[in-house]
């Protein structure tokens, strides 16, 4: 730090003695000794000043990215309809926790309720406006209210239903 040598002994002393001040008065002695100084000092100060807002800004942007809520419940569904054979449709509704490990093991438990892999192929995870707009009238109105509650610690709903046509 070149400004240093520049303080005297007295001054020196002052800011041992009164080291309450030593910030404000080190700031305003560091600022006017570099004042004379190029790349002028106050433009560097207003650059940190400037640099600091923006990562300020910019933490707060990434605190209000990660807090954007994430779906409290995931919904899956196979909706299967073939001629003659009628249709068949499986409903799940279960939380949506995050993966510790990279497993998903709701989807694994999904995939073991449909059980066969020719109806996984069509098997998809709907967003909840899509899956109650579309499957509202085959949720029990029990499941409906414990779904909107979203307070349920451990919640999976699974159904299955088969229409026959013929």
């Amino acid at each position: 730090m070149p400004w240093i040598p520049e303080l005297s002994k007295e001054e020196i002393q002052q800011l041992r003695n009164n080291k309450q001040q030593l910030t404000d008065y080190g700031m305003r002695k560091i600022r006017e000794l570099m004042r004379n100084q190029e790349p002028y000092p106050d433009a560097m100060f207003e650059e940190a000043e400037r640099r600091e807002a923006a990562n300020n800004a910019l933490s707060t942007n990434i605190e209000i990215t990660q807090n954007t809520e994430k779906p409290f419940y995931r919904y899956f569904v196979v909706d299967y309809f073939a001629t003659g054979e009628g249709r068949s449709i499986w409903l799940k509704i279960c939380r949506n926790y995050q993966s510790y490990d990279g497993r998903d093991r709701e989807k694994e438990k999904w995939e073991k309720f449909v059980g066969h892999e020719h109806y996984l192929q069509i098997s998809e995870e709907q967003t909840e406006k899509e899956f109650m707009e579309r499957y509202t009238k085959l949720i029990p109105e029990n499941v409906k209210l414990m779904v909107e509650r979203r307070d349920q610690p451990v919640f999976n709903w699974e159904t299955h239903y088969h229409f026959n046509y013929s």
